[in-house]
């Protein structure tokens, strides 16, 4: 577990999920997805278990090349960040990972000390050659910070969003070298 400060000074901690954070990252991404329309998934359609939550907590955990990051802050969990690496042999020098910040922590420091977490500890994975994440194209917020963070476009994916009012939105793909 690593402390850091928020903008404002307040600390907060990194570490990897465990299965007894289940319920917890259940409830975080319930509150995250119905703030938002900048993720793919809806509340509607978030039915996972808590079974199943520990599984996926479980996979993560037991995979050499995945990691599984929440941010806590004054014991509410603020950040979540998951990375996988390719399971194919061809691209198991890339991974792709996901990040989100609690809304009401949001801007505060902890999604880029999230992205940080993972940077570092791919440094101890020499064969994590490439990183990349998806955006949507109008998180702007989001597209500067990766891009701030050192991140570039490689492409973009068109209409591959289409929101609950109709609008088509672009996926846009970053990426940042390990090297």
């Amino acid at each position: 577990m690593k402390t850091h400060l928020t903008r404002d000074q307040r600390p907060f901690a990194i570490r990897r999920a465990s299965e007894t954070d289940a319920e917890r990252i259940i409830n975080y991404s319930k509150i995250l997805f119905a703030s938002t329309d900048q993720v793919l998934t809806t509340l509607q359609e978030y039915t996972i278990s808590v079974a199943d939550e520990k599984k996926w907590i479980n996979n993560f955990n037991a995979s050499p090349n995945a990691l599984l990051l929440v941010a806590e802050l004054e014991n509410q969990m603020v950040g979540l960040l998951f990375f996988a690496a390719s399971a194919k042999l061809k691209s198991a020098h890339t991974g792709e990972f996901g990040v989100s910040v609690h809304p009401k922590y949001q801007r505060t420091g902890i999604g880029r000390a999230l992205i940080e977490s993972l940077l570092d500890w791919a440094k101890d994975h020499p064969q994590i050659e490439k990183i990349f994440l998806q955006v949507f194209a109008t998180n702007s917020n989001a597209i500067k910070l990766y891009q701030r963070m050192g991140f570039v476009e490689e492409g973009r994916h068109v209409k591959a969003i289409k929101q609950p009012s109709s609008e088509y939105v672009d996926i846009i793909q970053m990426y940042i070298e390990m090297n």
